[in-house]
Parts: C-alpha cells; structure tokens; sequence
C-alpha cells in the first residue's frame, strides 16, 4: 500500500482528487466549481431529498496543524456560518491523530455532524487503497507512489540511466500532462520510435522524460543514450524490453551527422527498433537541427523520418494548459508571499499566459526564486516583463552581472565542450586555463569547488553516481546557446578555453561557433596545446 504525502500536488490537483475519492465513497457525483473565491465549498451534491453536502479540501501539509486549525476557526467558519450547508465534509492533506480530529472538529462546530466526516493523509491513503484507477488518473500521484519508484528503478540501467529517471521524478511536480502528451504517446506505441521537435525553450525535453517514464512504469528497462547510438547498440537486447532515450540526438553530435556516420547509425538503429514489438525508442532534437540533418544526410530522407516527428509546438498549448504550467511552477517555487501577490495583482499572470514568448523554460526561469536575490517584490514584474519581452536577457544579467571572471570561464569550458564532463576532468581543464599568461589579470574568486558550489543549480547540474564521482552539465541548454554566441567573436578567449579542455568534443562543439562568427578553420596552430588532446 502507498503512503503517499500528496506534496507533489497543487492545492488543486489536491482538490480534484479529493472529489473523485469521495464521489466513489459517497455513490455521488461532486460538482465542481471554476477557479475563484470558493465561500468555502470545493465540491458538492445533492441527496435524494434536496439536501446540500459541501466538500472542502486545504492541501496544507507544510504547515503546522495548530495553524490550520486556527484558519478553520477564524476563515472557514464564517464562510459555514453563512453557508448552513446540511451536511459538511473536510479534507486535509496533513496527517491527523484522534486529537487532532478533536481539535478540528470542535473549531467547525456545530458544522460538522461527526468527525469521521474529517478526512486526514491517512484516510486518504486507505480509500485510494483498492481504487488503482483513481491513482493511475492522477499522474503525479500514481508517479510518485513507494510501487512505482521501486519498480522504475530497478529496472533502470545502474549509472546515468538511474540517476536521469531520478531527476526527472524529482521534477515531475512541475509537469502538465496535455494533448501533446497523448498525441506523441500514440506515435510511439504505433511506430515504437518518436522524435520530439521544437524550438528552443518548448519543453521536447520534459515531454520526451515523462514518455519514457510512461514506459519505465511498464516492465521497459530504461536506457539514456549521452554521446552517440553505439552505446545503444552495446546494451539492446532483442528479447527484453527497452525504452531507449537519446536527448539532442544530432545538437552534440553535428559534425558525425555532417558526415554520414552518426546519421546514417541513427537511422539503422530505429529500423532495428521499429521491428521489435519489445522495443521504444525517443529521440529529441530542434526543429532547426533536423531540418538541416534532412537536407544533408541522406538516410533521413530515404528512411522517411518525418513521420517519426512530433513537433512540440507552443500554439499547440491551449490557455489552460499554459495556465496550469505557470501555476504549477508558482505552487511548487520558494517564491516569496510578496513575490507571489506581485503576480495576482490585477490578475498580471493573464498577461504572462498571453505573452508572445510564452514557454516553459522561461516560466521555469521567471519563477525560480533563487535568481531574485538582488531584485525586490516592487520590481519582481519589471524584472518578468524584462525576462518574457527579451529572452535573451534571461542568461544575460546573470553571466555578467552575478558572475565573476572565474565564475564565466567554468561555464564557458562547460558549454564548449558540448556534452556533460567528470568534474576531475573539468578541474583539471580549468586549472590550465588559469595558469596561461593571458589569462593572469582574471578578477574574483579563484578556487574551484567553491565555484563550482555557487554555479550548481543555476549554471551548472553536478550529478555524483553511486561510486562518489561526478559529472558537471550545463543547468539548460540555452545557457551554452547564450555562451557560445557571446564568445563567437572572441577567438582568443575561445582557443584559450579549448587548448585547456584538450577533449576531442570541444573541437565537434567548434561547428555551432562557425554558425555564429568567422572563426579560423579548424587547424593546428588554433588547437595546438601541450599534451595533444584527450578522449
């Protein structure tokens, strides 16, 4: 049986489960009401005689019980005194003792005709009991039960595999399920191969995650491909089933796909996978890229790959749905109460949700409340208008005004190296770059790790494995967007920084550099360092 606290939920995710559980309990259906002041009534019937039952649900389980009670007294009850509902039924997410009901119960009097009429975490949980349908209808719920995490993870490949599934469980709370969704799920049970396109910022990332959960959760070991498809290759087996994922797939590996090799790999690998019922396999890639993959490697073209694609597209989401992924991301931040009203204010989220430059990564941004450090509540709208009307601002103020020279120079070997890095590897490339004479006037704070502590989480991801070592990544993809066309007309910077990575990557990651700038063809003179470069 799961235990569940329902934290990954939002206040009205809480409710409409609380409404389907109890429609069941009480053989009646709930009515529900549009967003808005409630006059204390979440849900409600009518019994056979005309008689109203009025449901309330207070998803307040990071608040201390004495709290609540005394909002129940103080808020609630008036609404009842009011109300003079026939019969009046409470859910809360906070685990109650018999005390606790007691409490409760005398706070709402004379409203509530019993205490069993009081429901608390641990009644919830023993009705979802034998009601499986009901959890597998509410996704984040059914996700986050003690069943599902044990199963998906042992049936994940030890090492990255594992660590990429818990991530993206860890950030699941933020995850709209919408019509795209369904539509990409039903290209990949229909071809077994789907491959998620868009533009930048659209959410191909946290779509193509949450399919290969949906198959992770269905006896499907889940593989994650990081560098090219032989990886794939060395661990299918065609009699098991495996829910395959390569994120990116031709953005890291361009000049391969350039060449024919990765392309025409990649293109072999779905045929394989296309034909084995026991097999699922995503890809991810921009709309862009492809394109340009189309035009360039044949086997695309020839393998008819565009009916293999589902483009992520933000005119596809409804208002609702942008509606529920701002509000998720504001339910589940540490904004600020100040912050938060900033955006309630004369209904100011409507303009967010109608903004031509509406997507998810900036509303991930917009409400990350560990960048407003330097920004007051007064100025927090100026500073989302800012964000939403030019986006290129997100990574803008950050780099330059919150970041010192070291701070900069890390980022800038992360994303010229194009791909994830074990932090020794890093260290080390970051201690060349240091000792060269260019570089002896670099102004700030010098030593690594302290660096790279301030940088985890908002520049960078540290991901430690099960043995204690750890890879360092770009925290988003646009940040090495930004970086890479920052620095595309700094050649000497630019060489400094590859000399010092010394990896064949950050000659492959050159290609994007070449898009944005005139920079030296790739030769000896521009990449010679001591010691040649490493694998």
């Amino acid at each position: 049986m799961s235990d569940y606290d329902f934290k990954p939920l939002n206040d009205k995710e809480f409710e409409v489960l609380c409404v389907d559980i109890l429609s069941e309990v009480h053989g009646h259906r709930f009515e529900r009401f549009k967003a808005g002041k409630d006059a204390g009534v979440d849900g409600r019937y009518f019994t056979d005689s005309g008689k109203e039952v009025v449901l309330q649900c207070k998803h307040w389980c990071n608040t201390p019980l004495p709290q609540l009670i005394k909002a129940l007294n103080t808020i609630e009850k008036p609404k009842l005194d009011k109300l003079h509902p026939n019969r009046y039924l409470l859910a809360v997410s906070n685990p109650l003792s018999r005390a606790d009901k007691k409490a409760i119960y005398r706070a709402l009097l004379p409203h509530i005709a019993s205490e069993s009429d009081i429901y608390g975490k641990e009644d919830l949980n023993d009705l979802l009991k034998n009601k499986s349908h009901i959890e597998q209808r509410h996704y984040k719920l059914w996700l986050h039960s003690s069943n599902i995490l044990n199963y998906i993870f042992s049936n994940a490949i030890l090492g990255r595999s594992q660590f990429s599934l818990d991530e993206i469980i860890r950030t699941s709370n933020r995850y709209v399920v919408t019509a795209n969704h369904g539509f990409a799920l039903n290209i990949l049970e229909k071809l077994h191969v789907a491959i998620i396109t868009g533009e930048p910022g659209v959410g191909k990332t946290t779509l193509a995650d949450h399919l290969c959960l949906h198959y992770a959760t269905r006896e499907y070991e889940y593989i994650k491909i990081a560098d090219d498809i032989r990886e794939a290759e060395s661990v299918i087996n065609s009699e098991s089933k495996q829910i395959i994922y390569f994120d990116d797939f031709l953005g890291r590996n361009y000049l391969e796909a350039l060449k024919g090799h990765e392309g025409n790999q990649i293109t072999q690998f779905i045929r394989r996978v296309s034909s084995n019922r026991n097999k699922r396999f995503v890809l991810t890639s921009r709309s862009t890229i492809l394109n340009q993959g189309k035009l360039l490697i044949d086997s695309f073209e020839h393998n008819n790959l565009q009916r293999n694609e589902y483009e992520l597209r933000i005119k596809t989401l409804t208002e609702l749905d942008k509606a529920q992924i701002l509000y998720n991301h504001i339910w589940h931040s540490e904004l600020q109460e100040e912050f938060i009203e900033q955006l309630y204010l004369r209904k100011r989220y409507r303009e967010i949700i109608a903004h031509k430059n509406f997507n998810p990564r900036l509303i991930s941004y917009i409400t990350d409340a560990t960048r407003l450090e330097a920004c007051s509540p007064n100025n927090y709208w100026d500073y989302i208008n800012r964000s939403l009307t030019n986006p290129a601002q997100v990574w803008e103020n950050p780099f330059i005004a919150q970041q010192d020279d070291f701070g900069r120079a890390i980022i800038l070997l992360v994303a010229l190296n194009g791909q994830a890095l074990s932090e020794n590897s890093l260290a080390k490339a970051y201690h060349r770059f240091l000792i060269l004479p260019e570089n002896q006037n670099l102004h700030g704070r010098r030593e690594f790790q302290s660096n790279i502590r301030l940088l985890t989480g908002s520049f960078l991801n540290r991901l430690v494995s099960s043995d204690g070592s750890s890879m360092i990544d770009l925290f988003n993809p646009s940040i090495g967007d930004y970086v890479l066309k920052r620095y595309a007309g700094d050649v000497v910077t630019v060489r400094l920084a590859i000399q010092s990575l010394r990896s064949v990557r950050s000659t492959i990651t050159l290609s994007r550099l070449l898009k944005f700038a005139n920079l030296p063809s790739v030769s000896a003179p521009f990449f010679e360092a001591p010691g040649g470069l490493e694998a």
